[in-house]
């Protein structure tokens, strides 16, 4: 019994790990958000989600905003709130959110925000 909880507390170890490190690819905590922004924490994990790609689908948005919370399933619309009420906060910054139709969004000039990070 004894080495059956061992085990699986190891393994539970090992996929909490792979969790965060996915999490971590979702929305990056190494992109630096100005604080001048003046973005909400969930809003700072959309701009490091754009910061570190060249386009993103409103699902994997959602993926950014929401992996960690199983309990709430918001509507893909939210997206589109985020990113209206972002872009009134960027654009006395010179930062620029693109719609891509049909596919996302896009951070214009994003390899200013992600710098020493493949992009």
């Amino acid at each position: 019994m004894d080495r059956i909880v061992l085990d699986l507390q190891r393994e539970i170890t090992i996929l909490r790990e792979r969790v965060r490190q996915l999490e971590e690819l979702l929305a990056p905590t190494t992109v630096p958000v100005p604080i001048e922004f003046g973005l909400t924490s969930s809003e700072a994990r959309v701009f490091a989600h754009l910061a570190t790609r060249d386009m993103a689908t409103k699902q994997s948005v959602m993926l950014a905003l929401y992996s960690d919370r199983a309990d709430v399933e918001p509507e893909t619309k939210i997206v589109d709130v985020f990113v209206c009420k972002m872009r009134k906060k960027l654009a006395r910054f010179g930062v620029t959110i693109e719609t891509v139709w049909g596919q996302g969004y896009r951070l214009l000039n994003r390899h200013e925000f992600c710098a020493g990070k493949a992009a």
